[in-house]
């Protein structure tokens, strides 16, 4: 098939009720010949003259689907454009169309939906001004994305505006300032790998990890906690955050990290593991103690887990050293002052040096359900690995892992 055909792309804002583009080619022996290998179809009223001679066509005709196929080229080329996908098209197939008849095929332009990205149109071809096909057609034209991956914190400066307005349109809140610098740029673990996605200069999408210093076996683990995932409202049902997430998780895995970690809350929770491969500890919850309570409080230990690594003194001075919040070290326990009591965001075991003034919120398993009527809320904690040697381990779950933002 000869094709004179420019390609190029129109935006989806610049389409128009009334826009028209054609494309014109002459049916060729070897086209018909071509176009049944392709497609499957051999009838010999396409391949066969003698055949043919004897169908009301008389002489053999060129398969209806192959002149249709033309509004394709169209949709794909010229517009929408590259990119577009078919979502419907209907055909009626008025006349026969004979070697070296010249089709001209014209798509023109009867609805544009903005919201849902679909483009309907008129569908003719013609050979002579005679209509041999015509119908309708429905295209979808997908957003793309200038899409932007930042391993680098003063890169990542450069576009903090725009990512705590992001902020702002996603949750009706504000990004505290300091928090988000201790979080992404005085993190002396390294630096953070975020994923940005723009519509234009517009950003819609942000998914960020940072690294954090777990420890298994006395030896450093190099991984990430997930961290603040944002996409505009208004680009929500795009699979935005499947897409950015697993760039992200790509580019950790080439940078030596071993996995990457968080506790997701319930709503986003089910996405992390049936989009993410997330494995997902459920049995999680938060309850609270008096100090004497503590002390017969059964203990749960953890000989060969993951745990946030607490003897890195560098790694330990900047986790609690988290803006605006108190953190105080009770021999093994780490706490933080929380509405006049205290959280355990770090269980040592040993509960006996504790203020016996204050009530405690603990972090607990299911397994401990018996405390289950001291519960304040449910916990949920995941992780993915990207390191398989790490299957199977457990983890020491502790408030000290999820508590950042």
């Amino acid at each position: 098939m000869s094709k004179s055909l420019v390609f190029n792309k129109v935006p989806l804002e610049e389409i128009e009720v009334g826009m028209s583009v054609s494309y014109s080619q002459t049916i060729t022996d070897s086209d018909i010949k071509a176009f049944a290998g392709i497609s499957g179809d051999r009838n010999p009223v396409h391949l066969d003259e003698d055949y043919a001679q004897k169908s009301r066509f008389k002489k053999r005709i060129a398969h209806g689907m192959m002149t249709a196929s033309y509004f394709s080229a169209l949709f794909g080329t010229k517009i929408p454009g590259e990119g577009c996908v078919y979502t419907h098209q209907s055909l009626n197939f008025k006349k026969p169309v004979y070697i070296d008849d010249t089709v001209v095929a014209t798509v023109t332009v009867t609805n544009v939906d903005i919201e849902k990205r679909r483009v309907k149109f008129n569908t003719v071809c013609k050979v002579q001004d005679v209509v041999v096909t015509d119908g309708e057609a429905e295209l979808h034209v997908p957003l793309e994305f200038n899409k932007i991956i930042i391993d680098n914190k003063e890169e990542l400066l450069k576009y903090k505006t725009q990512i705590f307005k992001l902020f702002k349109d996603s949750f009706n809140d504000t990004i505290d300032d300091e928090l988000w610098k201790w979080a992404y740029i005085d993190n002396p673990n390294g630096n953070p790998i975020v994923s940005l996605y723009f519509d234009g200069s517009k950003l819609v999408g942000h998914y960020a990890v940072v690294p954090i210093n777990l420890i298994y076996q006395q030896k450093s683990i190099k991984a990430l906690l997930s961290m603040t995932t944002m996409v505009d409202a208004s680009y929500r049902k795009y699979g935005i955050f499947v897409e950015q997430a697993n760039e992200v998780y790509e580019k950790a895995c080439t940078s030596g990290y071993k996995l990457v970690c968080g506790f997701p809350n319930k709503k986003s929770a089910p996405g992390f593991k049936k989009r993410l491969g997330w494995t997902l500890k459920e049995d999680l919850y938060v309850a609270k103690f008096s100090y004497d309570e503590l002390q017969s409080i059964e203990k749960k230990t953890y000989p060969n887990a993951i745990s946030f690594n607490t003897q890195d003194q560098e790694n330990i001075e900047w986790r609690l050293n988290k803006p605006n919040k108190e953190y105080i070290r009770k021999n093994n326990n780490i706490l933080k002052k929380f509405d006049g009591n205290f959280d355990i965001v770090f269980n040592g075991s040993d509960f006996s040096m504790l203020d016996k003034n204050y009530e405690y919120n603990l972090l607990l398993d299911h397994e401990l359900d018996k405390y289950e009527d001291k519960k304040q809320f449910d916990y949920i904690f995941g992780y993915k690995l990207f390191d398989s040697t790490l299957a199977g381990i457990e983890f020491k779950k502790d408030l000290l892992m999820s508590d950042v933002f």
